[in-house]
């Protein structure tokens, strides 16, 4: 692979790195749906906000295969050529966005664009990567990157929603592309064209294989997100995408195991590491969903959208803290084990912070330590448990462990748990619901003291504190095991000694 300096040799150094944050910052958060208006867009346009929260997932789908196939592009494609083409393409997907009122348009587009980003946002990647560490080593790196993509998806949250409530939703896609043209420009101006001196065709490249994975991604979330308004275990559509899942994904295995140059590599699963990351990021589906704060927030204490999604401003203090501590903990080069016990610890806390809050008297200065605390462990799990899984990888195989790590990172652990939250929270509302209805008509609940609309308003909030307690309640306990688990096995690595001190420099995800 031919490695090449991104700017012309006449740019000043104390102008490229603002350039390159700006493009670093863009390119992450540039996502063609956003979370702060997704509700005023299902709102506006008459539409299940289910619909954008599978568009959401289809751009972390796009961006794993995106990063499984960017080597390959990277040999036939110069780095100019690669970094226009993603923000190109970022461009018009943003625009359709913005424009069309058909779901499911919106959820191609948003999948397009996850797929483009990965070329674009790598060039800006690697360049960082070679200026924070001669010898690549991303541990030195990795904080600094999720800095920019938590606390960015943070601030866009915030300022999106602030956006949708005081103008409209698609105020936010104009700042959105009026940024993205400013990256162009900056990209055409400063940015030298590289001739690759020897190419690789892309036309040898198993592309069957890669559209049978994002066939198979794609059907899974439609089976994990549509659940709660289509009932997993009734309708037909969701048994038949179940089906086509299950086919695809079968097909792909048999086609990767028998050809003789497959698209991916399932050598990587014979990796101890690079098996335990992954099921350390499934199981943090388990804590890092919003499901219910959401609830509570909107639902019981009312809350706007704006003020609602300002909560996330408060995660970013945490995030720059654990961003500190992972730079300072790798430089030392400690080992890894303990920071991944620190992150499930932070989310734990979190969540009995939570469990002792859910009341109508929680105001929102009140969600400041619990938010920061989440920021923390989000940050810490993201780059402690992303260095462990692609340690000691080569650069060949690398980008594949990084696509199948945000697969499941971002798509299989928080999807999943995410839509099953959704299922599970609607129907014990309901069940709480029907009980405490049965007791407010026995006179055991409220007698006397509200009727009509402040009576259902009553019994639906103490429903829905009901059932967050009581799942957010299982959440702590499963984290007290897997705490337990955890440091356990720090221990016996600590005895037997089988384990490395630290990741090696590689080019990770």
């Amino acid at each position: 692979m031919e490695m090449y300096d991104l700017f012309y040799k006449w740019i000043p150094i104390y102008f490229r790195i603002p350039v390159l944050v700006l493009l670093f910052f863009v390119i992450l958060c540039a996502n063609g749906v956003f979370l702060g208006n997704l509700t005023d867009m299902a709102s506006s346009l008459g539409m299940y906000p289910e619909h954008y929260t599978a568009a959401v997932n289809a751009m972390y789908i796009g961006m794993a295969l995106g990063l499984m196939t960017d080597v390959r592009l990277k040999l036939r494609f110069s780095s100019k050529t690669l970094l226009l083409a993603g923000l190109s393409v970022m461009l018009l997907m943003n625009i359709i966005c913005a424009t069309t009122s058909n779901p499911w348009i919106t959820i191609i587009a948003v999948f397009i664009l996850g797929f483009a980003k990965i070329p674009a946002l790598m060039e800006v990647y690697i360049i960082q990567l070679m200026m924070w560490s001669k010898q690549l080593d991303t541990s030195r790196f990795y904080p600094f990157v999720y800095f920019v993509a938590l606390g960015g998806l943070y601030l866009t949250t915030w300022a999106t929603a602030s956006l949708a409530y005081y103008y409209n939703w698609r105020y936010a896609y104009i700042l959105v592309v009026m940024v993205l043209l400013i990256a162009i420009l900056l990209t055409v101006l400063l940015v030298e064209n590289h001739p690759l001196k020897k190419t690789m065709a892309i036309r040898g490249m198993d592309w069957t294989s890669l559209l049978l994975l994002g066939i198979s991604m794609l059907m899974l979330n439609y089976v994990v997100v549509y659940g709660k308004v289509e009932d997993w275990f009734y309708s037909d559509s969701i048994k038949l995408a179940a089906f086509g899942f299950i086919f695809s994904f079968l097909i792909f295995l048999k086609r990767t195991l028998l050809i003789p140059a497959p698209f991916f590599k399932l050598e990587i699963f014979l990796k101890p590491s690079f098996r335990i990351g992954l099921l350390l990021f499934f199981i943090l589906g388990v804590f890092s969903t919003g499901t219910f704060q959401s609830a509570f927030s909107a639902g019981i204490l009312q809350y706007d959208t704006p003020t609602n999604m300002e909560l996330n401003l408060f995660l970013i203090p945490g995030v720059t803290a654990a961003s500190v501590l992972c730079f300072i903990w790798y430089y030392k080069k400690l080992d890894p084990e303990p920071m991944i016990i620190i992150g499930f610890a932070g989310f734990l806390v979190y969540h009995i912070m939570m469990y002792q809050s859910f009341s109508n008297e929680f105001a929102i200065t009140d969600f400041w330590a619990p938010s920061i605390v989440k920021g923390f462990a989000t940050c810490v799990i993201y780059i402690a448990v992303g260095l462990y899984t692609t340690q000691n990888f080569d650069l060949g195989v690398v980008m594949m462990a990084g696509g199948v790590m945000i697969l499941v990172r971002s798509f299989l652990g928080s999807g999943i748990f995410s839509g099953v939250y959704n299922y599970i929270l609607y129907a014990e509302r309901v069940r709480h619901l029907d009980k405490l209805a049965v007791m407010t008509d026995s006179g055991g609940f409220f007698p006397g003291q509200l009727t009509g609309g402040g009576l259902y308003k009553a019994l639906a909030e103490q429903s829905t504190l009901a059932a967050s307690k009581e799942v957010t309640g299982y959440i702590i306990v499963f984290g007290f095991a897997l705490i337990a688990i955890l440091i356990l096995n720090y221990l016996r690595i600590k005895i037997i000694g089988t384990t490395p001190v630290t990741p090696e420099p590689t080019l990770a995800k």
